[in-house]
């Protein structure tokens, strides 16, 4: 059987998705602690929502007491 004599290229035909996932699969610990660390961003994201939302129907039900 013959080979292919030139020279590939892997880097350009690469989408991100794809290194994700060879990263994924020649590391798998490393992705488990970003795992754990976008946990936490989504819970903080989520408090801080939460926070504004609070603070602003604060705000609307004090503005319509003074009515």
């Amino acid at each position: 059987m013959q080979g292919n004599r030139e020279p590939r290229e892997l880097n350009e035909h690469l989408t991100d998705v794809e290194i994700t996932w060879a990263i994924r699969y020649l590391d798998p610990d490393l992705c488990a602690e970003k795992i754990g660390e976008d946990a936490c961003t989504v819970v903080g994201i989520c408090i801080i929502l939460f926070t504004a939302l609070a603070g602003a129907l604060t705000y609307i039900c004090l503005y319509m007491r003074e009515l």
